[in-house]
């Protein structure tokens, strides 16, 4: 038995406990606090307890440092924090000791094999036919696309399913911590970080990767999660010709642009304030917001359309204009707690008439009348 045949069975008898959760692929979510409290949540659920536990808080601490080494990454009191991906390429966060005090924190994130595509959002009733029709539009015409929502709102199941519309031509280049993003594209190129794993080593980091990006001659640069300073390289790789999209977290559109200037400023870029902001309305043509409302249910709650600044409210520090093409409207709650609401088209994008320009495309009745 080799050694990688070696850690892959030690990971498996660490994962022991939670084994039934880990192949079950209904389950999306498995969250372990401490040894004795194990939490899992199917798909389009709540989180639920369930009977599974290690002997003690220090063999689950074994089985995290097991999962430590089988992603050759450092896990102890100097190093208490792993982000990785396991082998079935679930996503997994570990806290210890010191920042927590109960042996280990496990969190793991399982993405399905089979991607869901539009059609399955629309089945689902994350979005209907009219929003689909507008987010394929957006793909189509190679808008720049910033999808914003919170934690498991939904955003990297859209924006994988809003990769499919990406023509088969065309360099697409995504980055990401750890990967998430599928493209049936010959053209794609998924791109890691690295994380050091001694004090010789060097870490790669996503702002590394993005800049990298560009020397691959990409006509989309993709990357899975904007929060830090990669936002400058990315939004300037978008007021240069590229297209592209990412996910932020942000409870709204117009947050989510600010976010991302935030993100810019921390950067270290010696601009005024005002100069990012109009490198961020340049570079970003449409914010879509996913919601997870209380019945645990996803949502796409806005589809807006950056207009650039609005310098007739400030000249100094003019807000964003936003305009707004579909929206979720809330409606009530039925009696077994779901939601219900409609989804509406509002306005007409400035740029409706480009699509005229797209081979083989047939423009929404929505927009051609």
């Amino acid at each position: 038995m080799n050694a990688q045949t070696l850690d892959n069975e030690l990971l498996k008898l660490s994962l022991s406990p939670i084994a039934p959760w880990v192949d079950d692929p209904e389950v999306t979510d498995i969250l372990v606090y401490g040894s004795r409290n194990v939490h899992i949540r199917r798909r389009g659920g709540a989180f639920e307890s369930v009977n599974a536990c290690w002997f003690s808080d220090a063999d689950l601490m074994t089985a995290a440092k097991t999962i430590g080494r089988q992603m050759a990454r450092r896990l102890d009191s100097r190093e208490p924090i792993l982000d990785a991906r396991l082998p079935d390429k679930s996503r997994v966060n570990i806290i210890v000791e010191p920042c927590y005090q109960r042996g280990a924190c496990i969190v793991i994130r399982k993405f399905p094999e089979n991607r869901l595509s539009l059609h399955d959002l629309v089945r689902f009733g994350s979005v209907d036919s009219s929003g689909s029709e507008i987010l394929e539009a957006i793909v189509r015409l190679g808008r720049n696309l910033l999808i914003s929502g919170g934690t498991g709102s939904g955003k990297t199941t859209l924006l994988n399913a809003l990769c499919s519309f990406i023509p088969a031509g065309d360099v697409v280049v995504t980055v990401e911590d750890a990967r998430e993003i599928s493209i049936y594209n010959e053209l794609w190129v998924a791109l890691e970080t690295k994380h050091a794993v001694d004090a010789d080593d060097r870490e790669v980091t996503l702002r590394d990767l993005v800049r990298t990006s560009l020397r691959l001659n990409p006509r989309w640069v993709i990357v899975g999660e904007v929060r830090g300073p990669e936002a400058l390289d990315l939004v300037r790789s978008f007021n240069t010709g590229h297209s592209g999209a990412g996910t932020i977290h942000a409870n709204s559109a117009y947050d989510a642009l600010l976010a991302l200037e935030g993100l810019i400023l921390q950067s270290g870029l010696d601009v005024p304030a005002r100069a990012v902001k109009e490198m961020v309305s340049r570079a970003i043509h449409v914010v879509v917001q996913m919601g997870e409302l209380s019945d645990h249910s996803r949502r796409l709650m806005e589809i807006a359309e950056v207009q650039g600044l609005d310098y007739d409210r400030s000249a100094t520090f003019p807000p964003y204009k936003l305009r707004t093409l579909y929206q979720f409207e809330f409606k009530h709650f039925d009696a077994d707690g779901k939601t219900h609401g409609k989804f509406k088209v509002r306005e007409t994008p400035s740029w409706v008439k480009d699509l005229q320009l797209i081979r083989n495309y047939q423009m929404p009745d929505f927009w051609r009348h």
